[in-house]
């Protein structure tokens, strides 16, 4: 069936949110921190614990972001958010002190919570439902999945040519005009046409399981992202041949979302989320191997295939558990732990680094966590638990 002109508006408006938000709050990060060391002679350290701390409260706001995107609906929440952002990168062009560099993210912390995929995705599930909630993800995914191939050239090519100010300026003004979109887009409500009896998530055996398994995986992704380059300019790779690898990984990202529908009707989402941890897996094995040529052109865009789709794959299995009324509650309880892990994850790559002088111990360290998401998988279809947590209440 398809999408009515409102729901149309919606995903379009939810696609340019998440892509504006990951292309300036997240990728944006490391550009603009670069612009602030020298402008104001902070150590990367000092820059790096800013966004650290936005990412941690990130993680800390999940699940109570979560529950309100399930009572409230995403309009206001969605808009909020935007604003906030809008806000921190105003503050980031009068910050002189880092204090108020570092609060500055920390606000940006909340932004990102109320503007990145876990928030839009149970927006989505409020208002649009079965194979066009589906259809509607990938095209979100589709299109924020660009963000860094749009807003890195472009937030270079700002400071190149206006300097930091403006191009902060810029960037806060781009935010605000993404609230004002989804303030007129995003429908009132959470999408229920009548008052039901709320009953609360409560964990289950499913949900941990679920946790477990994206939290390794998300680890595991982040973690060979961040020393890809470095690891092969170690092993002696020319800077511009290990930049054009570290793009086929995030360009492979693509077509794995694009097979992920299609696989998805003949596999079904467990099996299909499986497959994908298993090539992770591969990946991730075959980088601990002297690093020839051929092999590293295999791992990278089997990595790549496995990142993109997952991200799928992580909102299909949860809605094919949970009712859409929970959805928040359930993704902003994951989003905790998987945010957590994801802030902590450069401090824990660096330090194996720093203690052995090699890539070795941390790809092996890796393999290991990408074998246990693997065993998780593995528990999580013993299970066979894919009815929902909440059924629609009848009465009000």
């Amino acid at each position: 069936m398809a999408l009515m002109s409102g729901q149309r508006s919606l995903v379009w408006a939810l696609a340019l949110l998440n892509t504006v938000a990951y292309g300036v709050l997240y990728y944006a990060q490391p550009l603009l921190a670069v612009q602030f060391e020298q402008a104001h002679g902070w150590t990367r350290s000092q820059t790096s614990l800013a966004f650290t701390l936005a990412l941690l409260v990130t993680a800390f706001t999940a699940p109570r972001l979560g529950r309100t995107l399930d009572e409230r609906g995403g309009r206001s929440l969605l808009a909020l958010g935007a604003a906030l952002g809008a806000i921190s990168f105003a503050l980031l062009a009068l910050s002189s002190t880092l204090w108020l560099f570092t609060s500055a993210w920390l606000l940006a912390g909340v932004a990102m919570g109320l503007t990145f995929y876990e928030a839009t995705f149970t927006v989505l599930g409020q208002h649009i439902q079965g194979a066009n909630r589906t259809g509607a993800t990938l095209t979100i995914t589709l299109i924020a999945g660009r963000a860094s191939t749009i807003f890195v050239p472009l937030i270079t090519a700002l400071l190149q040519g206006t300097g930091l100010l403006p191009t902060l300026l810029i960037i806060s003004s781009l935010l605000l005009l993404c609230s004002v979109v989804v303030w007129r887009v995003v429908p009132l409500g959470n999408g229920q046409s009548h008052a039901r009896q709320r009953v609360p998530f409560t964990q289950d055996a499913f949900f941990r399981l679920v946790t477990t398994a994206f939290t390794l995986t998300r680890v595991v992704m982040l973690g060979l992202g961040l020393q890809l380059v470095p690891m092969l300019l170690h092993d002696g790779y020319l800077p511009a041949h290990a930049a054009w690898i570290a793009g086929l990984m995030g360009a492979a990202a693509l077509p794995g979302r694009m097979l992920f529908v299609p696989a998805l009707g003949r596999l079904g989402v467990l099996r299909l989320t499986t497959l994908l941890v298993l090539m992770l897996l591969m990946a991730t094995g075959l980088m601990i191997l002297p690093h020839d040529t051929w092999l590293v052109l295999l791992a990278t865009p089997l990595f790549g295939i496995a990142n993109g789709a997952l991200t799928l794959a992580r909102a299909e299995l949860l809605v094919a558990h949970y009712h859409p009324q929970v959805f928040g509650s359930v993704n902003g309880q994951i989003s905790w732990w998987v945010n957590l892990a994801q802030a902590m994850t450069p401090f824990g790559m660096g330090w194996l680094f720093a203690r052995s002088a090699s890539y070795q111990p941390s790809l092996w360290m890796l393999v290991g966590l990408t074998l246990t998401a693997v065993i998780t998988m593995a528990h999580l279809q013993r299970l066979d638990q894919v009815t929902p947590q909440i059924t629609p209440a009848s009465t009000p």
